[in-house]
């Protein structure tokens, strides 16, 4: 595990020293510029993935209450359970 840590680390570390080298010799406001534009992206990310989680977790709502309700309400589970079962494999010989 460690050595897949070590070949990505390898990789990745040239590009972050050349950003850094970069980011250094930018003027003072220029940072506070870039980290301000970094932060807003940052920001904006975390609403959009938190929209998509709420509205997956809408979906899964509506279909478990769905489910819930066929479950509870009607006999097409079991009857689709006992049709599967005509299918199955006795392994009992005697």
């Amino acid at each position: 595990m460690s050595n897949i840590l070590q070949i990505v680390s390898d990789f990745v570390e040239p590009y972050i020293n050349s950003l850094m080298a970069i980011f250094n010799d930018l003027e003072f406001w220029m940072q506070g510029v870039v980290l301000l534009v970094i932060a807003i992206f940052v920001v904006i990310g975390l609403f959009v993935f938190m929209k998509k989680f709420i509205v997956l977790f809408i979906i899964l709502a509506i279909i478990g209450g769905a489910v819930y309700y066929v479950y509870t309400k009607t006999d097409l589970l079991s009857g689709l359970i006992g049709y599967a079962s005509l299918f199955s494999v006795n392994m009992f010989i005697f």
